[in-house]
């Protein structure tokens, strides 16, 4: 058996009108060592049959399919299981990559303290046209895991999709969690919202360089199907300010973790214009006997007056 170097990897449900370009991107790939694993999470209208069609002509997609839907994050658990190669990338049923991907990609990923590698990415609701998304950096290149970690926490300006973004399947395997601590949210296995943040965080944490890639080579889909559109409530929203929180008490410091605390809050009044008292709040989100301190707030409402330039990172922001 000859063992392919990429796995990319496509769970899906019900896009009987967008797997078939998401697959096609696939294997138009410059770089031709790569195994194609689909995964149809017991869809009801003609998925199957455009993924049966394309393995017949392509030797490289292998196609599975599970007997009931599983949910998300659990189909990409899925998909993880079946990979065969060192490396490997989720790609979305609703998402497309340029041919260019794994070639401006891997090479980052030869260094063994790269933990994994993301590109600019295109969101739109024609391929390849819309906004840019996820400009960490103005030039290709490494970047201190730290800084990474630092934006994703009180920046946003980071991928929480996995989808522009390739790893090592080890590490997938590993730090892809289908259930997130929480006093008032459950079921993240359900939608993915939080599970595929902290598959950022949790690599990142263990290397000390990520990389990114300043060109647009992924494309996410905004249509009405996706969750992140359909959402009306700020559910999704919660859902990653909930990651966000366990991973800031699970691995950084005290100090930096006040810290995240109140950006949370803050973040939740702009989202909602609901004031709660700091330590009602916070209840939502953990059952540490812990509280938001003045100093914290302060420093939040100041933040974007001090925020260190690109590439620095805070005398603060350690982990444990």
């Amino acid at each position: 058996m000859i063992i392919p170097r990429v796995s990319i990897l496509i769970p899906v449900y019900n896009r009987e009108s967008f797997i078939g370009p998401c697959i096609q991107s696939a294997i138009e790939q410059t770089i031709t060592d790569i195994e194609v694993i689909v995964v149809d999470n017991a869809s009801t209208d003609k998925t199957w049959e455009v993924c049966k069609t394309f393995a017949r002509q392509d030797s490289r997609i292998r196609i599975f399919r599970n007997e009931t839907n599983i949910g998300p994050v659990r189909n990409w658990q899925r998909c993880i299981d079946e990979a065969r190669g060192c490396f490997g990338k989720i790609l979305f049923s609703d998402d497309l990559i340029d041919p260019l991907f794994l070639e401006k990609t891997l090479p980052f990923l030869c260094d063994e303290e790269v933990g994994f590698v993301f590109t600019l990415a295109i969101m739109g609701t024609e391929p390849w046209t819309g906004q840019e998304q996820y400009g960490l950096a103005e030039k290709t290149g490494k970047l201190p895991s730290s800084y990474f970690i630092q934006e994703s926490l009180f920046a946003g300006n980071v991928p929480y999709s996995p989808g522009c973004a390739i790893f090592r399947t080890d590490d997938l395997r590993k730090n892809l969690v289908e259930e997130i601590p929480s006093p008032t949210i459950k079921n993240f296995y359900e939608h993915g919202a939080g599970p595929d943040l902290l598959i950022y965080l949790l690599v990142a944490k263990e290397y000390a360089q990520i990389a990114f890639v300043s060109k647009p080579l992924s494309f996410f889909r905004k249509h009405e199907g996706s969750i992140t559109i359909s959402d009306k409530s700020n559910y999704i929203n919660r859902c990653y300010r909930q990651a966000r929180i366990w991973f800031a008490e699970q691995y950084l410091n005290v100090n930096t973790t006040g810290k995240v605390y109140a950006f949370e809050w803050r973040r939740e009044y702009y989202e909602g214009r609901k004031f709660l008292l700091p330590s009602l709040w916070l209840s939502n989100y953990t059952k540490k006997a812990v509280s938001i301190s003045l100093l914290d707030i302060v420093w939040v409402l100041f933040y974007k007056f001090i925020k260190p330039k690109r590439r620095s990172t805070r005398r603060w922001f350690k982990l444990i």
